[in-house]
């Protein structure tokens, strides 16, 4: 039996073929007949994932000690019964709020979502008296998608569409759509599109993947995008290239900020950039004499001191030169949008992280999950003891893995629901195994506006359950979970009754309205009919007027890494990067099958040829990266890299992985401590850092 479905092992909404036999899945397949009809090797190995020997098949209840990863057995009442009593006892010594929630990108598009981060009725942790339910938003697309795009035009970025189709140039900037997981929709458009004569320009550290591709590769510092940007606006403004009536009509604070941009030298900007003042004149030239410029971006931008400013600068280039909502540039996918309204802030029983990160959490409604470690190991803002974690890996995808192990050995409840071991839950008290989006039932919202449940392809492998059953059977002996789905056909039912989320995997569900262009000047963008854009003022905001009344620069500032002085250090010459995906996982999701060791056996660190001839490293040789957190030892890649900068994949540093992942952990040498002031995400896309040639020799362990 063949089975057509949406894989499901990321964001992608990959359209796969599902082979089989005798109730198990033996092969998956891309759909040929389908437009996004294409497959990862994650995707081709759900067979191993759904049937791997480390597969989590029963509840299980720790024996040893936190870390060491043994246990037994244990029955699915004795499981939840001990998951409620260590619940209890938490709260009734700590208090409610010293138990929090986290849930990872491996329950994306899961209805979990809507149990363990809303702001609604049935959030459990809302329901234990807790403010502290977290998601992937603290560290993934929260600042790219929503905080910057509202922050300028008033909407989010799926309301924009990026007319590859139509464009002339098409701008890559802070996103690698080959080698990097993650939503790829946008590569089969930009080889279509340089099919038919289209330029691509990839502004990017790395010149692996998108930027062989590229007509032009701009190999930008790691976390100085900003720089860039502010660079070519500068050229822009100077010259007066800009659309002159639309920053008249249709921006707020072009004035103060073309002041600010006076206090800045071309020169200044080149060395935080590490781009010639050649080169950005150059793309600044392709990008002021063309009309029709996409843009591609996604979380590449985040993860930097002024991940905020970052993006946008970047959104103004493509404003003030009259790249909105027009055929080929950016267009606005959306009319009758209202004002986006901030949440209030809480005076009590206040999250983690929100009196540190207020707008963030005006934003979201939730703290910062950066800063649960402070909460655990200092009792920072109050002593924080308990975590229920599903689907995610916080030790591995978050900066500072040693300080997330400490954390674990302190808590006295910690709770995991997930598909297979993970390095987190060797420090669990129980484990519970979870089902995969092969085993269970999914909401999809129709055109019509009416949700409907596509069936399970297999029956559930072992003992397992979905996520939603595992929370509810915690909260029924908690008693607060009287309303929740306690079996299968109430799941069904409960399903019916919601919103599906995250957009059903990027699927639109009805067909887009014929475009209509330059909406802000009809009034066809606001609720309210009057031209201009959804924001406070009105109009395309340069200077921000949420920014500006929470205390914060309103006009796009750039903080370079290297200001902070404990970081401006003579020993470390190099920028690394890091917390991008490979092409081979979904964070740590599948990290530990035989198949994708076998695919990717190594962290590589990517180096320039030119510095590895300075320092004697030769393509293979293992290197040694100090960080002013930590050290590393990675196998080196050779190939294309901006200047005394490098690149080492996240997601190294669990027992279950192959050897040289194990002592690989690149998280390792990164910090909790520096952030974007706005959201809180972490600053791993810029750490200094010095290289040198190692002397370890390690044979592939798979």
């Amino acid at each position: 039996m063949v089975v057509n479905r949406v894989c499901g092992m990321c964001q992608g909404g990959c359209q796969v073929n599902v082979t089989v036999e005798d109730g198990k899945i033996v092969k998956v397949e891309p759909d040929k007949n389908s437009p996004k009809g294409r497959l990862c090797i994650r995707g081709a190995l759900t067979p191993q994932l759904l049937y791997s020997e480390d597969r989590l098949t029963s509840p299980l209840i720790r024996e040893g000690k936190r870390g060491e990863g043994r246990f037994r057995r244990a029955t699915w009442e004795e499981a939840y019964e001990y998951a409620a009593e260590l619940i209890r006892k938490t709260m009734d010594q700590y208090g409610e709020r010293a138990m929090a929630s986290y849930q990872g990108r491996g329950v994306l598009g899961m209805p979990v979502g809507r149990i363990l981060s809303n702001n609604q009725k049935p959030c459990l942790m809302k329901r234990l008296g807790s403010p502290n339910d977290f998601n992937a938003a603290s560290i993934c697309n929260m600042a790219s998608s929503t905080v910057t795009p509202v922050t300028t035009s008033g909407l989010n970025t799926r309301m924009m569409v990026q007319d590859i189709p139509n464009s002339d140039y098409i701008f890559s900037w802070g996103k690698n759509p080959v080698t990097d997981d993650g939503p790829q929709m946008a590569i089969k458009s930009i080889k279509a599109a340089k099919e038919r004569g289209a330029k691509l320009i990839v502004i990017d550290p790395r010149k692996n993947g998108i930027g062989e591709m590229a007509d032009l590769w701009v190999p930008v510092i790691p976390g100085a995008d900003g720089a860039l940007a502010l660079a070519m606006l500068k050229l822009i403004i100077d010259s007066e290239r800009y659309d002159k009536e639309f920053v008249r009509d249709y921006t707020r604070g072009f004035k103060d900020f073309k002041t600010y941009l006076g206090t800045l030298s071309m020169e200044q900007l080149s060395k935080w950039c590490g781009v010639s003042e050649e080169m950005i004149a150059q793309v600044t030239d392709i990008f002021c004499s063309t009309e029709k410029i996409s843009l591609v971006a996604y979380t590449g931008l985040e993860y930097q001191l002024s991940a905020i400013q970052n993006n946008r600068a970047i959104f103004t280039l493509w404003a003030i030169t009259g790249k909105f909502d027009v055929e080929g540039g950016v267009y606005l996918n959306c009319q009758n949008v209202p004002t986006f309204s901030l949440k209030e802030l809480p005076t009590e029983n206040k999250p983690i992280g929100l009196d540190e990160f207020p707008l963030f959490y005006k934003f979201i409604g939730g703290g910062q999950f950066c800063r649960f470690p402070r909460a655990v190991l200092e009792d920072d803002p109050y002593p924080v003891r308990g975590l229920i974690l599903a689907g995610g890996s916080p030790v591995l995808t978050f900066p500072d893995s040693k300080k997330w192990r400490e954390v674990y050995e302190k808590l006295e409840c910690f709770i995991v629901s997930d598909r297979y071991p993970t390095e987190d839950s060797r420090y669990a008290d129980v484990v519970f195994p979870a089902c995969t989006v092969f085993e269970t039932y999914k909401p999809v919202m129709g055109a019509d506006g009416k949700v409907t449940l596509i069936e399970p392809v297999i029956e559930p492998v072992g003992e397992s359950r979905d996520d939603v059953l595992i929370l509810s059977g915690i909260a029924k002996k908690l008693g607060v979970g009287d309303d929740y789905p306690g079996s299968e056909e109430e799941l069904k039912e409960w399903l019916c009754q919601m919103i599906p989320p995250y957009a059903g995997d990027f699927a639109t569900g009805g067909k887009q309205a014929p475009r209509v262009y330059q909406k802000y000047k009809t009034g066809g963008l606001r609720a309210d009919g009057q031209p201009g854009f959804p924001t406070p003022s009105g109009k395309f905001e340069i200077c921000s007027v949420l920014l500006e009344e929470n205390g914060f620069t309103p006009y796009p500032e750039y903080r370079d890494i290297r200001s902070i002085p404990e970081l401006n250090r003579p020993e470390f010459p190099f920028t690394m990067t890091t917390g991008a995906r490979s092409m081979h996982r979904m964070g740590v999701f599948g990290a530990n099958l035989p198949g994708v060791a076998k695919a990717e056996p190594y962290p590589y660190m990517d180096l320039d040829p030119e510095d590895a001839e300075e320092l004697g490293i030769k393509d293979g040789d293992w290197a040694k990266v100090t960080t002013p957190f930590g050290t590393g030892t990675f196998k080196t890649r050779v190939c294309g890299m901006a200047r005394h900068c490098i690149h080492i994949p996240h997601g190294g540093g669990s027992a279950y992985m192959p050897e040289a992942w194990r002592i690989g952990n690149v998280n390792e040498l990164t910090s909790l401590d520096y952030n974007d002031p706005i959201t809180g995400f972490v600053t791993m896309k810029s750490v200094p850092c010095r290289v040198e040639k190692s002397e370890m020799t390690m044979e592939k362990s798979i």
